[in-house]
């Protein structure tokens, strides 16, 4: 009797574990809100651009989401992918789900509803709308009210370099912190677009912001402010840097209160 109530628990677990989901999640927004929602336990793999939490990063990599190999998401043997708009090449994605291999794709958020929008999504997809609704409500408690305008201008660059600096505008990420911190940005174009040397000493920004991978791929915050294309501006001279995690830079994820907030103490410091 014993022995058979054994066996019967071994098929039931073993059929619980051939059924259990099996995720890789390419696109660092994606993973912070999967893991966000407690899915966590499901991710096998991650992409290079998944930073957050710590967890993710210890899995195993796929490559950059924007690059995608079938060969290396589907050597995990994953139930679902879930990856962001602009992921891999069509055919790699048409490759995928020709195995009969589940793909999401979401697009990315640019305000903070898209934010609450892509929890929902990601979260009906994973059966986890219970916890959406506890993460959205938490989310809308942390975020602060918009700060009124306090005349401070700032730059956000993405990239700086012999051919100018790519500059962040309307429609980004960068642009909703400044908007949240009472901070003008300069840079009035939609999306991330280059600025030339002379805009960018006429438009004289208070201090500039960059994501940390720019900053320390150009040897740390000293090198990084001397580049000739950068030099010449007196925020760049002073280094009135404030340097920012990628993803929560440049990705809207759960972590949007904290970006703010650390925004709003660089504002606040140049103010005095």
């Amino acid at each position: 009797m014993k022995h058979t109530l054994y066996i019967g628990i071994l098929l039931m677990l073993s059929s619980f574990a051939a059924n259990a989901e099996r995720l890789v999640v390419a696109g660092g927004t994606i993973t912070d809100i999967v893991y966000a929602l407690n899915a966590g336990e499901s991710v096998v793999a991650v992409d290079t651009s998944s930073t957050w939490p710590p967890k993710a990063t210890t899995l195993p990599k796929v490559g950059y989401y924007r690059d995608l190999a079938a060969e290396g998401i589907l050597s995990q043997k994953p139930t679902m992918v879930l990856t962001l708009e602009g992921a891999g090449r069509p055919e790699v994605l048409t490759q995928i789900k020709s195995t009969g291999v589940l793909l999401k794709l979401y697009g990315k958020p640019k305000h903070v509803q898209g934010l609450f929008s892509l929890i929902t999504e990601v979260a009906t997809d994973l059966n986890k709308k219970p916890q959406a609704e506890q993460l959205i409500n938490s989310l809308k408690k942390q975020l602060p009210s918009k700060s009124k305008r306090s005349g401070t201008k700032a730059l956000f660059i993405l990239s700086a370099g012999e051919r100018g600096v790519m500059v962040a505008g309307k429609e980004t990420v960068p642009d909703v912190l400044f908007d949240y911190t009472g901070i003008e940005n300069i840079a009035v174009h939609n999306g991330f677009k280059p600025f030339n040397r002379e805009a960018l000493l006429i438009s004289n920004p208070d201090f500039i912001v960059a994501p940390s991978h720019v900053v320390y791929g150009a040897g740390g915050p000293g090198k990084f402010c001397k580049q000739a294309s950068l030099a010449l501006i007196p925020a760049a001279k002073e280094c009135r840097l404030l340097v920012m995690d990628s993803l929560m830079a440049l990705g809207m994820t759960t972590r949007l209160p904290e970006a703010i907030a650390k925004l709003d103490a660089f504002h606040r410091k140049q103010a005095l």
